[in-house]
């Protein structure tokens, strides 16, 4: 008897049989089945140019694929009419290897930003920044900005705004490339803490040991292809 979907049991992310062509022959691609389900943390590897960036756009609904079909959260993701994809953006927040931050904003206002432009009441924003930012450890560092603060903070400022639409799914995309090794420590260990409130994580590195130190699911693709998808597993980054 098949299983029932629920909004409990349906996957955050379905890759079914996605191929992805540019210019009638370079196959960036190529065929990929994947599904991701609700809560898990999940590590996606590979070389560069292995098809990791194509992968998240189309997450994002910024690539659509050649053939194939993504869904999110049960919905294909491409038959998102154009006019309501930044209410369906809102279910995903972005974490990126440079900050994105507002220069001439605060901790807070770069937070509230994201309320603002939803059209928030000031009362709901003086409610739900502070809360986010106790979460990642910031609370004391509301009025700073950007450019006084370690890069760690500015990176944790950043997790702050990717959650404060309470997201389905976090997509970290080289969250610590631009970090040292104790900042980068710190940005997974929040991150495993985020996952623990079932906040599904999707995180994209070059760095073995973040993907080895993690030990859950480590997805890789090499040239287009899905060459591993395994379980708390170690996966040697390929030095070609």
């Amino acid at each position: 008897m098949a299983t029932k979907m629920t909004p409990q049991n349906v996957p955050v992310l379905y890759f079914e049989n996605v191929t992805k062509v540019y210019d009638d022959s370079n196959i960036v691609l190529n065929d990929i089945d994947l599904v991701i389900e609700q809560g898990e943390f999940v590590s996606l590897v590979g070389p560069s140019g292995a098809g990791k960036s194509t992968l998240i756009k189309m997450i994002y609904a910024e690539e659509t694929p050649t053939n194939g079909r993504v869904f999110f959260m049960g919905r294909d993701v491409n038959e998102i009419p154009r006019k309501h994809l930044p209410f369906y953006r809102r279910n995903i927040g972005a974490i990126f290897q440079d900050f994105k931050l507002l220069p001439q904003k605060t901790v807070f206002e770069n937070v509230a930003y994201a309320l603002e432009v939803d059209g928030k009441s000031g009362a709901e924003i003086a409610e739900e920044v502070p809360e986010v930012l106790d979460l990642v450890g910031l609370i004391d560092k509301a009025t700073h900005f950007p450019h006084a603060l370690s890069g760690g903070e500015q990176q944790r400022v950043a997790i702050a705004r990717a959650l404060i639409h309470r997201p389905k799914l976090i997509v970290a995309d080289e969250p610590t490339g631009n970090l040292d090794p104790y900042a980068t420590a710190e940005i997974m260990q929040l991150l495993l803490e985020i996952n623990k409130y079932h906040t599904t994580v999707l995180l994209a590195t070059h760095n073995k040991g973040i993907v080895d130190r993690i030990g859950k699911r480590v997805i890789a693709l090499e040239n287009g292809s899905l060459v591993h998808d395994q379980e708390k597993s170690k996966y040697f980054l390929s030095d070609r």
